[in-house]
């Protein structure tokens, strides 16, 4: 009976000491690097080594990713066991500070390709503005592992030595619409 009891409580314990993921409110200013954003509508949020990550229905519905990568390292910059930026390996395409924005775009259309997205269609590249500050959007679309068609947005700007982009996904034919007003309002409300 005790040891019902001591697992009854181990579990309950376990269950009280998982929090929710953080969100982000709308109406309230998010610092994100160099710049802030207001939100628009509830997200979850989670960090990751090149950025944060956003997202409402889960992240293989949509999301929304704050990503910075520095002159020389990769999009999805591999990290030591002590948190250290690794070199990126000679096949793993890196962003230069000289790239231009269709440079930027190439850059993200291969590194999507090496992380097995096919299909990747890239479309109209723009000059668009980041805040204040003089940058770039393209659309594009692409295919998960599974088939599954997706759309994304990116919003870029090139700072200090740095890429910042601002790009939102979401699938196709449900949640990349239901939440694109929301993110054009996001993306309108970049302060730098």
């Amino acid at each position: 009976m005790i040891r019902k009891f001591s697992a009854l409580a181990v579990v309950l314990f376990a269950t009280a000491c998982v929090m929710p993921p953080p969100t982000v409110l709308p109406g309230e200013r998010v610092e994100i690097g160099f710049y802030s954003v207001d939100p628009q509508i509830e997200w979850n949020r989670a960090y990751y080594s090149v950025g944060e990550t956003w997202t409402i229905d889960g992240y293989g519905l949509q999301s929304l990713r704050f990503i910075m990568v520095p002159d020389g390292q990769s999009l999805d910059q591999k990290r030591s066991a002590f948190g250290k930026p690794l070199p990126p390996d000679e096949k793993t395409p890196v962003f230069r500070k000289s790239m231009t924005p269709n440079e930027v775009q190439e850059f993200f259309v291969e590194t999507l390709a090496q992380n097995g997205w096919t299909r990747t269609k890239p479309a109209r590249l723009a000059p668009a503005k980041f805040g204040s500050l003089p940058g770039f959007r393209y659309p594009f679309s692409m295919l998960n592992g599974n088939g599954l068609e997706l759309n994304r947005p990116a919003y870029g700007v090139m700072k200090d030595d740095e890429l910042h982009l601002i790009v939102y996904t979401g699938t196709r034919l449900h949640y990349f619409p239901r939440y694109k007003k929301d993110v054009e309002k996001l993306f309108a409300s970049i302060r730098t």
